[in-house]
């Protein structure tokens, strides 16, 4: 599952993918191969879009959650809207849970 991790600047996903990074590593039943991700700036979602299978939103992007899952919509790539709490503690084990869950759903729906 490659999740690719949106904010302002970049600069705050990347805290958030490296507390996500250490739960994966510190997992029994994870294998960080199988978990690649990436942190970047909204401005560069469109280059980027096409290459996660998850998209992850910081809170401070809220304001364009609708635009961004509009466009992950158009080419079926479920998003997650992270919330001030979740994010402001950088609970990367939620934040995976979280990234988990909407990527099994939405590979769920596939097969339906």
């Amino acid at each position: 599952m490659k999740t690719l991790l949106v904010c302002a600047g970049g600069f705050s996903t990347t805290m958030m993918m490296e507390s996500m990074k250490k739960i994966v590593k510190e997992s029994k039943s994870l294998d960080e191969k199988d978990y690649p991700m990436e942190a970047i700036g909204v401005d560069k979602l469109d280059r980027y879009i096409n290459d996660y299978d998850v998209i992850l939103v910081g809170p401070q992007l809220s304001h364009k959650y609708d635009f961004i899952k509009g466009e992950a919509d158009k080419i079926n790539k479920p998003t997650v809207l992270l919330t001030s709490d979740i994010y402001g503690s950088m609970d990367g084990a939620t934040v995976m849970k979280q990234a988990l869950v909407a990527y099994r759903k939405n590979q769920a729906s596939k097969t339906q």
